[in-house]
């Protein structure tokens, strides 16, 4: 098994079940890539434990309206979602493994592919999701996902104030760190688990 996470439309479940469901998506037309733009690691030698902090953005391909037989064009437009992967590390004997991965959504947009031309989605649509994804949100449920709207962000209900589910992540980054046994992360639904295997990104 592969590490990867649990995004907006995958929830929490084991990575088996997220390479699944991914290959169905891409069966379906789901476009997904992403980019990485640094990783930090903290690291514990007298626990053995490691977190790596990715950041990254996320970006899908989306596809909408456009009928051929009448000569119009769909409009074609990416998401792009930046976010913060948290990979909980431990290590056995010679190996470095993973056990959780999990992210925080920071914020998201809409790119024209054409450099013009992009949906507009109403501010009904679009307040059904957490600002750190919103349109990533929006525009999954245009495929059928069912989106989890309880992912970790670092926006609050209101403007400026703290989200609980990223502050309680950092807080269990220290427990792993600090050589916990296992931490909770079952309050924040946005989790893959690799069941401790190896990993070599």
């Amino acid at each position: 098994m592969a590490v990867e996470h649990a995004m907006a439309w995958s929830k929490r479940q084991t990575i088996d079940d997220f390479i699944q469901k991914s290959k169905q998506g891409k069966s379906n037309g789901d476009f997904i890539m992403h980019r990485e733009c640094g990783t930090l690691v903290e690291y514990n030698p007298s626990t053995s434990r490691a977190v790596g902090k990715m950041k990254a953005t996320i970006t899908q391909r989306f596809k909408i309206g456009g009928d051929d037989a009448m000569g119009i064009e769909p409009i074609v437009f990416d998401v792009d979602c930046d976010s913060r992967f948290h990979f909980f590390c431990f290590r056995d004997n010679d190996t470095w493994r993973v056990k959780y991965v999990k992210l925080i959504y920071e914020k998201d947009k809409i790119v024209p592919v054409d450099g013009k031309t992009s949906p507009s989605f109403t501010k009904e649509a679009l307040d059904k999701y957490p600002a750190g994804y919103k349109y990533l949100g929006a525009s999954q449920s245009m495929l059928g996902h069912e989106i989890d709207v309880s992912l970790p962000t670092i926006q609050g209900p209101e403007h400026g104030a703290a989200n609980v589910l990223w502050l309680d992540l950092y807080e269990k980054v220290e427990q792993w760190l600090g050589g916990a046994k296992d931490v909770d992360l079952t309050n924040g639904p946005g989790q893959a688990e690799t069941n401790g295997k190896a990993s070599h990104h």
